[in-house]
């Protein structure tokens, strides 16, 4: 008995989540696709330009949230993450996402917004996750509050 429980140990050891981001971001992969856990990557804000920012982070939550994923692990992930979902506002036109889960932090001068959208694209009632897309835009003071300011 004592041996099975040191081979579960060391197993789960080694499936153990390492740390991906950058150093002291806490950001760390998800353990499976049914159970995403851990912080979620935001890139590296405070040093990075948007474009790489947004494309770190939209990349992050690909992996994170496989299609087929159940709409309400992947909502409350992101709400665990401290990111807010609601569906989005009618009138849109095109395809506009099931989800729409926002992250804003402030500092200094500058606000950074997160936006993880999701779609489920199946028809029925079981809500899985079908395509996911992560948007970021910083807005500054000295940028005169625009969206997308110099980085």
């Amino acid at each position: 008995m004592k041996r099975l429980l040191l081979v579960a140990a060391l197993l789960a050891s080694a499936c153990a989540s390492m740390e991906t981001g950058p150093a002291g971001s806490g950001a760390v992969e998800p353990r499976g696709v049914a159970a995403p856990s851990g912080p979620i990557d935001l890139g590296d804000w405070r040093r990075g330009g948007a474009d790489a920012v947004m494309q770190r982070f939209s990349t992050g939550l690909v992996r994170r949230y496989a299609p087929g994923l159940d709409f309400a692990v992947a909502t409350g992930d992101l709400r665990a993450n401290q990111f807010a979902c609601a569906a989005p506002s009618s009138g849109r036109g095109g395809d506009p996402p099931d989800q729409v889960c926002r992250r804003t932090l402030t500092e200094g001068d500058c606000t950074h917004t997160w936006q993880a959208h999701l779609w489920d694209d199946a028809p029925g009632a079981a809500a899985k996750v079908s395509r996911v897309r992560g948007l970021y835009d910083k807005r500054c003071k000295a940028d005169g509050g625009l969206l997308g300011g110099p980085g």
